[in-house]
């Protein structure tokens, strides 16, 4: 059995794995983006409807927080584009 990248070059193969780091960065931000807008929209829900603000507001933090996350994962891969763990683990 040969892996994925058995018949390509390493530098091929480098090559590859740096492209899916941008990918993966740009869907990230991307996730990011929609999350703040869903978050916006709950925000703006719950002004129009006080008697769902508690529960509108608590959604829209949770979706606040998902994005900052997202954009950390972003960051991450993002910040050091040459280096690729070993174990696939975010580097800190």
């Amino acid at each position: 059995m040969t892996d994925r990248f058995g018949d390509e070059s390493p530098s091929r193969a480098w090559l590859a794995a740096l492209h899916l780091r941008k990918q993966i960065a740009a869907t990230a931000t991307a996730i990011a983006e929609t999350e703040d807008w869903v978050a916006d929209t709950l925000d703006y829900l719950a002004r129009v409807r006080p008697h769902d603000a508690d529960r509108l507001h608590a959604r829209a933090a949770h979706a606040r927080l998902f994005a900052a996350r997202e954009r950390a994962q972003a960051a991450v891969y993002r910040s050091h584009p040459d280096i690729i763990p070993a174990d696939g683990k975010a580097i800190p």
